[in-house]
């Protein structure tokens, strides 16, 4: 199988994160009957301030029917490769085929609005395990899924 060297899978892992990181926060805010499709169909460990939720359905309807509209300010974003090599990559792909064949942990930080734009901010820390998305043939299919995700404000 070919391999990447470890600076391209650096690349591919920041800019993966980064734009999964835009995407999923833009949802929460004006895009919510999107939220259950970042999320991996496979089994999940959600948690919302130690709170366990069931899947990506469950954190959809949360955002959609509990919570009053949500601004996101993202103030920080790294990711680590946790797997190089994840099950999906396959043997006699190129290197590029299976550049986004890994898994990574996410960690953001930045301040939430629960509200209008005079609401108070609250500080959040967010930390995903993102795996490459097999799930969907769609042709503006997400690259990345969560497959683990913990999510706390900061007070």
């Amino acid at each position: 199988m070919a391999t990447l060297k470890d600076d391209m899978l650096t690349k591919v892992s920041t800019e993966g994160a980064t734009d999964f990181v835009q995407l999923y926060h833009s949802a929460l805010s004006s895009n919510k009957r999107l939220i259950a499709s970042f999320y991996s169909s496979a089994i999940t460990n959600i948690l919302f301030n130690g709170n366990v939720i069931a899947d990506g359905a469950a954190v959809e309807d949360i955002f959609t029917n509990q919570l009053p509209t949500t601004r996101h300010d993202i103030q920080s974003v790294d990711c680590q490769i946790i797997n190089k090599a994840y099950p999906t990559a396959k043997p006699g792909n190129t290197a590029r085929e299976n550049a986004k064949n890994i898994s990574m942990l996410v960690t953001v930080s930045g301040s939430v609005q629960y509200g209008g734009k005079d609401s108070p901010q609250h500080g959040f820390s967010e930390t995903f395990v993102l795996i490459p998305n097999t799930e969907s043939k769609e042709k503006n299919r997400k690259d990345w899924l969560i497959q683990s995700q913990n999510f706390r404000l900061v007070v």
